[in-house]
């Protein structure tokens, strides 16, 4: 596998970039193709134009690029759901919980990519790496998990993920996302 440290390439208007290439703007920011064949033309001659059309990376909310997950993950995926509780024990067994702050019940994902190729493979290690643990990211829940009908971009952190090489251009990467407090 090619290491996701080898030079990205910088954006160019005259390159024709291949799907999950990575590239990096002149603000500093990898994007990464969607769509196979994307000839290097965007809304912005020095970084890639057409957001979640044919580039992605980042969402614009707020007026901010706020880095975006976009690849899908295998049907496997596990979520966990454990309330953080505050809980008063009384002499007499009678017990009193209560929610332990304002978001006591964060949701965690333990998603898995399965049968992904090299390149795809790269490119969601390299937007792991980058992110490095510790800067968050929207990640586009499914609707049943959303906490509101409106919201179902929701950021998280990823400190833990395992790749896995299963054969020849076959790879699995399994990642645990943690929701970010709102």
């Amino acid at each position: 596998m090619a290491s996701i440290y080898d030079t990205i390439p910088s954006w160019s208007s005259l390159s024709t970039y291949n799907k999950y290439d990575i590239v990096l703007g002149s603000d500093n920011k990898y994007y990464y193709s969607i769509i196979d064949s994307n000839i290097g033309i965007g809304n912005n001659p020095i970084t890639p134009g057409n957001l979640q059309v044919d580039w992605d990376g980042y969402v614009l909310l707020n007026g901010n690029l706020i880095p975006n997950f976009w690849w899908k993950p295998s049907y496997n995926a596990r979520i966990d759901s454990k309330p953080r509780i505050k809980t008063i024990q009384f002499g007499n067994g009678y017990q009193q919980r209560i929610n332990d702050g304002l978001n006591s019940n964060l949701v965690e994902f333990t998603l898995n990519f399965d049968n992904r190729n090299e390149k795809e493979t790269v490119s969601i290690l390299h937007f792991l790496r980058t992110r490095n643990g510790q800067e968050s990211f929207i990640y586009n829940l499914p609707t049943i998990y959303s906490k509101s009908a409106n919201n179902l971009n929701t950021e998280f952190i990823c400190q833990e993920w395992a790749p896995s090489y299963i054969s020849y251009n076959n790879y699995s990467i399994e990642a645990k996302f943690i929701e970010v407090p709102a």
